[in-house]
């Protein structure tokens, strides 16, 4: 099913990093760095299915050189720390074709960067060795206006703000959904949390979405973290000594003295293995809890069942009552008190078989509701099976080599889930 996904991060001296071979590397470039003669080389990096550059409206046309355009954007930056580029990276639905995944990431980042005076370098890049839904986009923006000169001189602070990336998370899931349904495709992505999504369909009702998001996020998985996953022995973590904060605004927020600015973190005390072994963690406990609630809807539906056959069995007694009443009027040498008898006891049989009645549609109602609950619970239910045995038959596969302890483990793992 279509997933979602969108995060935005700086690229930043501070951090060691270079616009130049970030964009070197998204694009599957060769881009030489002027100031240290540095060349980045990427051209044999596998993947990498469509770049181009996206200018707005004004801007000079030699920006829309690679290695012109991030070169400067490296020389008009002179901190040692300064921030040189904004990346926004979002997963896009596998289930449309290539065309229909361009034309979509054109027209978001035409919208939401170029229109607003960024320059846009724009990757999309294909599953290789990973998860072969795995398509998604690396977009790399400028922090200041284009110019008909080239960038201006001040950086746009206003593109910083947390409410413009929450609208542009938004953004994405609007212009994603709207695709999907082109396409005619039932699923949807939505950038809200599990907390939220799960309130929203509380409120409106529908039971079966809110026991799917019942569960634990997932943590993202990165590059190094993948890397770290595939070696041959799972990596140790260690105790390290790290840096408390440095003085901010005049104002020391960590003692003054170096020695003392220091704290050791056990790391090998606090983590609990992998990233992904976390992720098959939580997939594993989400699809317990799933299972659980279905057991109890179930046991709940078996007693509606059992309450409405009692029910239809008192229907049918205070049916085969009034029949043996109609019969017994027509009989002769009844007397009057006989009569007002049987005409009390067919008046109480048939408020009974009124109520009765009555119960009965209400039960047929809450049984119809259970039905429709259950069904898709069912479906969910078997969605979060599948995700956490993939999950945890993959992380299995990265750990033994031997493929027939993969195989022991997934018999074992459907033996306990029936």
């Amino acid at each position: 099913m279509a997933s979602y996904h969108f995060s935005a991060q700086i690229i930043s001296r501070a951090k060691g990093r270079s616009a130049i071979a970030a964009a070197a590397y998204r694009s599957a470039a060769q881009l030489r760095d002027e100031k240290t003669g540095q060349v980045y080389d990427y051209r044999r990096r596998r993947g990498v299915v469509h770049t181009e550059i996206l200018l707005p409206e004004g801007a000079a046309p030699w920006l829309a050189d690679r290695e012109k355009l991030w070169q400067h954007a490296e020389q008009m930056e002179t901190r040692r720390d300064a921030q040189l580029a904004r990346e926004c990276n979002f997963a896009l639905p596998h289930e449309l074709g290539a065309e229909e995944r361009l034309e979509l990431v054109r027209g978001f980042v035409q919208e939401q960067f170029v229109r607003r005076g960024m320059v846009a370098d724009l990757a999309i890049h294909a599953p290789t060795d990973n998860d072969p839904r795995n398509h998604h986009a690396h977009v790399m923006l400028t922090l200041r206006k284009a110019t008909p000169s080239g960038l201006y001189r001040v950086k746009t602070r206003e593109w910083n703000s947390d409410a413009l990336l929450k609208e542009w998370r938004e953004a994405w899931s609007i212009w994603q959904n709207a695709y999907l349904a082109r396409g005619q495709h039932r699923d949807r992505v939505d950038h809200r949390s599990l907390s939220a999504q799960r309130q929203a369909a509380q409120e409106r009702g529908d039971r079966a979405s809110a026991a799917a998001f019942d569960r634990e996020p997932e943590i993202h998985v990165g590059t190094r973290a993948q890397h770290a996953g595939r070696r041959p022995q799972p990596p140790r973590s260690q105790s390290r000594t790290q840096a408390q904060a440095r003085p901010q605004a005049g104002a020391w927020r960590s003692p003054r003295q170096a020695d003392k600015r220091l704290r050791v973190i056990e790391y090998d005390r606090i983590d609990r293995g992998t990233r992904a072994s976390y992720n098959a963690d939580r997939t594993t406990l989400s699809a317990v809890r799933l299972a659980r609630l279905v057991s109890q809807l179930q046991r709940r539906e078996s007693r509606l069942r059992l309450i409405e056959f009692r029910n239809n069995q008192r229907i049918r007694g205070r049916e085969e009552v009034l029949d043996n009443l109609r019969r017994g009027r027509q009989g002769r040498g009844l007397t009057s008190s006989d009569l007002a008898r049987l005409t009390g006891v067919e008046t109480l049989a048939r408020q009974q078989l009124t109520q009765y009645r009555r119960r009965s549609q209400l039960i047929r109602l809450l049984v119809g509701r259970a039905d429709r609950l259950l069904a898709g619970m069912f479906q969910i239910e078997a969605r979060a099976l599948s995700r956490s045995r993939v999950m945890t038959d993959r992380l299995t596969l990265r750990l033994t080599p031997d493929f027939s302890q993969v195989q022991s483990r997934g018999r074992a793992m459907r033996m306990t889930w029936i």
